[in-house]
């Protein structure tokens, strides 16, 4: 089972589309967005990777929440205030976009993936039995870099890609 996750794609339709092909080629089965979509028409590009379930939090940033609800369940995916609770092939997930109680998730050690956006900077450990992914920001406005991550659920390997590279 393989996972794209990605954030703060903050209407980068560039580097939406880039990610778009990026999960198509790679198969994902789940895409998890820890927010700042920003618009329906990014959130819409995610119903292009084929076979996958696409599930987000609001950020920050995400103003318009109505439309990107209704855009995001009209193709069958899911978009959540924070937190995201969930499991996926028996992994439990906590998904969210700011980093605020984050510690207190992570020490908790209930969750096997740790999943925050929002700083724009990638940041990617192991603590405890968790995994913890920030995959860094999708547009590249911030750092100036564009990332996102490939999860191998079964085993918990990941790759990172550099969006803004290809």
């Amino acid at each position: 089972m393989k996972i794209g996750i990605v954030s703060d794609s903050h209407d980068h339709h560039v580097n939406v589309l880039k990610a778009v092909d990026i999960f198509n080629d790679e198969k994902v089965d789940y895409i998890l967005h820890a927010g700042d979509i920003i618009s329906p028409i990014a959130a819409e590009a995610f119903s292009k990777v084929k076979n996958s379930q696409f599930i987000a939090v609001f950020g920050n940033c995400d103003g318009e929440k109505l439309f990107l609800r209704s855009t995001i369940e009209a193709f069958g995916g899911q978009i959540h205030d924070q937190p995201y609770i969930g499991q996926i092939e028996g992994k439990k997930i906590f998904m969210t976009h700011t980093p605020g109680a984050l510690d207190a998730v992570i020490d908790s050690g209930r969750y096997d993936l740790v999943i925050y956006g929002h700083t724009h900077k990638q940041d990617i450990r192991e603590v405890g039995t968790s995994l913890v992914i920030n995959p860094g920001e999708l547009t590249d406005w911030v750092t100036g870099k564009s990332d996102l991550v490939i999860l191998q659920l079964d085993n918990m390997s990941w790759k990172n890609i550099a969006v803004s590279r290809l």
